[in-house]
């Protein structure tokens, strides 16, 4: 019994102690006037002020709720001021409309905490929030994370002109826009509340917009997000919320019901607030800016986070419970305090005094306690992702530096293969047309030749394999007729279809169909698709080529497509391996005798792709193979850098080879080179040519070709073969690409650009043979482009058909009466330069003689550079050139001026009438007279 009386005795003298003391502190009154659209995110807030104001009793706080109607905050705010509040605790929706009424309020005398959005200006005591602009930054990281790099983003914002908005989005941009595979697709507004993003989302999927991921400034608009798509389709989408509060409708929940991949916490910042208000009202230290922590919450932590929270909240309920119990126990004994305070206080005021403050701090010391634990463990725990964050960061950059490194090695020496083939490939087919070997070496020959060319295949094929693995391979398409592309290939299949006794033929709808597509990625395509079914059908077999266009039935991105169909009698292929075939490195187990790489599917899939098109298979064992390869017609499908115009086009067509049956096929006009090494030359008619490579036993093996029907200089680069061309003036240049010091290239663009030497042709040789290098060596103005491995035979007519070309301008320069160009017979400087010389001679015809020193001064070159220049344009001396010009002038003279023979000849600038006529019959084999007559 006794102890019960103390027992009651302590706890009224506790609550009269209370009493007076929170009697004797100053009361404060503070104003909140919160106007979010987030309910769950308000009722979280506000219960955080509330159980935090249970430690603060001298403050008072009056709540107003604007409802997310800020002419109604507004009003909030000027009724609180009316009501003599001590400090405004602000959370505004909007940054603008608040701003005004919030420097008025902080200009008055009355210190304002802006929680959650700032205003627009600097006039406010402190703030509390999160910082978006950061959450902003881990939602993109997060993001690309997810997309590893490449999707498309649906954006859903909050209000427009709030600072949350504006700074999240600034982060979020600046962390995707490192990924040029991402784009944000759609941005659209969901005013921080469920229905309005919703409404949007709603619009989102009937306009058929198509992305991967769903970003929303908030949990809500992200759940409401999820609720459309997959009301629509299976939610196979990324959705991210920003939030991450606690409750059976909070984004953590959400992330455990699986509606988000990932919500980012963003603090409340109501408890903070109370905090930083007390501080302020008792004039202690405070921290203008607070800035809270945030941490990413998705399926690796979001159960942990919410039991913690979980019991977070468990322990806050139990100390407002006890609140609520003391309150309760105060007001019981209240209006005992008067009659007990004179007897008890006395005896037991300073034991109670003591107990309660050592109960008080020991139960604030093991909630801090734990909290701190808690604390530390959420520490270790972000310290631990970040540090693994970092090794993987660090991982993928020595990976992706390694991966470049290899790419470049394998690049450069399957670039330096070619160039030791070319000494392999082209003595062999030497020895193989020489018609001197027995049957036995012949075979022989033929075998290492067959393999050589298999060599070269493979290269490419790996060559080709690594472009698309890496995504560097480029389409280059021209406008060409299929049906003929397609018709050439047929005729390089059909003596080997005769030989294995195999039907083999080609059908088209139409003659002519033109399609925009890249020759030399379709040629392979094709090959290898034609290749596989020869391989695998055997005697008696049938192989059939189908060409048309169709109509598609499912709509694509053409309105009208080309069907290639490659048909063939073979052994099939059996199901299981079907879904298989266009695998990388993928084999079907059928004999030892087919083995390959594996890669030619895959790479003809991936030209296709390339192309925007489709393959697709069917087969059935023992009955054969049907590939089906579709492409859209037209090229609006196709990006700007994708296509070539049609004068580049056809220029690269004319120099592109390609490998078919284990034999190098070239046109028919190399049939004439038997004759070539026949054919005799004095030394002084011999054509001069300059070879630059930096391989010395290449530069022999071309010096062999040429045999001696050509002075030859060698040159061991670029910068050597710009010397030689100037001390030389050779006729026709072959050089190599790649080259120490001055690559081929840059020779060219420096030749072709100089007035001097801008007439002199130039073959390229390269071990780099894609279109796109080709296309690359023509811009540059080379004249003809030969890949390595090349034969010696196409070499010896291109320079024989260069030199004839240049030599058939020079005889219709010189006694033709119409010179006719043909097309590239001759560069647009060149014609410039001849053109030039012509006027100058028709300005100086009272000149019977314009000599070479006058000219060579009047054009701005020396005397040797004008003499060569005219001299190989035109095969005449400057002097020849004059007379032939002022001869040409006189011709339209005689036909329309109605003068004398006399006349015309003193005209144009010769001495005497039978000089004139003398020189006019040697010219064009016809006198002056005769020529007037017809």
């Amino acid at each position: 019994m006794t102890r019960n009386y103390i027992q009651a005795f302590l706890i009224v003298a506790a609550i009269i102690f209370l009493t007076n003391t929170a009697r004797a502190k100053e009361k404060y009154k503070i104003g909140f006037s919160q106007c979010t659209t987030a309910d769950i995110w308000r009722e979280t807030m506000y219960r955080e002020m509330l159980i935090e104001l249970a430690f603060y009793p001298e403050i008072e706080m009056i709540m107003k709720d604007a409802d997310s109607d800020n002419r109604r905050q507004i009003n909030d705010i000027e009724d609180l001021i009316q009501q003599k509040i001590d400090l405004l605790i602000v959370s505004p929706n909007e940054s603008e409309p608040l701003t005004h009424v919030v420097e008025k309020v902080f200009k008055s005398g009355i210190p304002v905490i802006v929680v959650d959005r700032k205003i627009a200006s600097n006039n406010y005591t402190a703030f509390v929030g999160g910082d978006n602009y950061l959450i902003g930054q881990e939602a993109g990281r997060y993001a690309a994370k997810l997309l590893m790099g490449k999707g498309k983003i649906v954006e859903i914002v909050g209000l427009a002109g709030s600072t949350p908005s504006i700074d999240r989005h600034k982060g979020f941009m600046e962390s995707i826009n490192i990924y040029p595979g991402i784009s944000i697709v759609a941005s659209i507004s969901g005013k921080w509340n469920y229905s309005d993003a919703k409404v949007q989302m709603q619009k989102i999927i009937s306009d058929k917009v198509d992305f991967d991921l769903v970003f929303a400034y908030n949990d809500v608009m992200a759940k409401a997000a999820y609720t459309v798509v997959s009301e629509h389709s299976p939610a196979n989408k990324y959705f991210l919320g920003i939030d991450g509060l606690y409750g059976d409708e909070g984004g953590i929940q959400y992330v455990i019901n699986g509606e988000l991949d990932a919500t980012f916490l963003y603090p409340t910042g109501g408890e903070k607030s109370i905090q930083v208000a007390h501080k302020i009202l008792n004039n202690l230290p405070y921290e203008r800016e607070n800035l809270l922590e945030t941490v990413v919450i998705d399926s690796t932590n979001a159960k942990i986070i919410k039991l913690q929270t979980d019991q977070v909240l468990s322990l806050q309920n139990k100390i407002e419970n006890q609140h609520l119990v003391l309150n309760q126990q105060i007001s019981k004994f209240q209006s005992q305090r008067n009659l007990l305070i004179l007897s008890l206080v006395l005896l037991g005021l300073n034991v109670v005094l003591v107990v309660l403050i050592f109960r008080a701090f020991r139960n604030k010391k093991r909630a801090n306690t734990k909290l701190e634990l808690q604390k530390q463990q959420i520490e270790r725990r972000n310290n631990e992702i970040s540090k693994q964050r970092d090794q993987l960061i660090e991982i993928s950059k020595k990976l992706e530096e390694a991966t470049k490194t290899k790419l470049r090695f394998f690049t450069n020496i399957s670039h330096e293969f070619r160039t030791p083939l070319t000494l392999i490939v082209g003595p062999l087919e030497d020895l193989i047309h020489s018609g001197r070997l027995a049957p036995e070496l012949q075979k022989q020959l033929n075998l290492m030749h067959r393999n050589s060319l298999r060599l070269l295949r493979l290269i490419n094929q790996l060559m080709d394999f690594r472009k698309l693995e890496n995504e560097k391979m480029t389409l280059q398409a021209g406008h060409y007729n299929i049906v003929a592309f397609l018709k050439e290939i047929h005729e390089s299949f059909v003596e080997y279809a005769v030989k294995k006794r195999i039907d083999f033929n080609i059908y088209a709808a139409e003659e002519e169909i033109f399609l925009w597509f890249d020759w030399d990625k379709l040629d392979k395509v094709v090959f290898n698709l034609l290749s596989n079914a020869f391989k695998f059908t055997s005697e008696g077999g049938q192989i059939i080529i189908n060409v048309k266009k169709e109509i598609p039935v499912v709509k694509t991105i053409s309105e009208e497509e080309l069907l290639i169909q490659i048909i063939d009698t073979g052994c099939g292929i059996s199901k299981e391996h079907l879904p298989h075939i266009f695998d990388r490195f993928y084999q079907v187990e059928k004999s030892k005798e087919f083995q390959g790489t594996g890669l030619g599917l895959s790479l003809s899939k991936g030209f296709i792709k390339l192309h925007h098109g489709k393959i697709k298979v069917e087969s059935e064992l023992e009955k054969g193979t049907s590939f089906f390869i579709r492409l859209p017609m037209g090229n609006t499908c196709l990006k700007t850098d994708e296509l070539i115009d049609d004068k580049i086009s056809q220029k690269a067509n004319k120099h592109h080879e390609r490998l078919i049956s284990n034999e190098i096929h070239f046109n028919p006009e190399y049939n004439e080179v038997q004759d070539v090494q026949k054919e005799k030359q004095s030394s002084d008619e011999k054509p001069v040519v300059l070879i630059v490579e930096d391989q010395k036993d290449v530069r022999e093996y071309i010096k062999d070709s040429l045999g001696e029907l050509y002075i030859i200089f060698e040159a061991g680069n670029g910068l050597e073969g710009l010397k030689i061309v100037e001390e030389e003036d050779p006729d026709l240049i072959i050089s190599d690409i790649m080259m120490p010091e001055m690559d081929g290239l840059e020779m060219t663009r420096k030749l072709k650009a100089e007035l001097k030497t801008c007439h002199i042709p130039i073959i390229l040789l390269t071990a780099k043979a894609s279109q796109e290098q080709k296309l690359e060596g023509l811009e540059e103005g080379a004249d003809s482009y030969i890949p390595k491995p090349f034969n010696r035979r196409h070499l010896q007519v291109r320079v024989k058909k260069l030199l004839e070309l240049r030599k058939k301008l020079q005889e219709s320069y010189r006694g033709h009466l119409v010179v006719e160009e043909e097309e590239g017979q001759i560069s647009r400087m060149d014609r410039k330069f001849l053109n030039k010389i012509s006027k100058i001679v028709e300005e100086y015809h009272d000149k019977e003689e314009l000599s070479i020193e006058e000219l060579s001064q009047i054009v701005g070159l020396s005397r040797v550079h004008v003499y060569r220049k005219i001299k190989k344009l035109t095969g005449m001396s400057v002097s020849e050139f004059v007379r032939s010009v002022k001869l040409r002038r006189s011709l339209e003279l005689i036909k329309n001026s109605g003068k004398s023979i006399s006349e015309i000849a003193y005209e144009v600038g010769f001495s005497s009438a039978s000089y004139f006529t003398k020189s006019f019959k040697e010219q064009f084999g016809i006198s002056p007279t005769e020529y007037a007559k017809k």
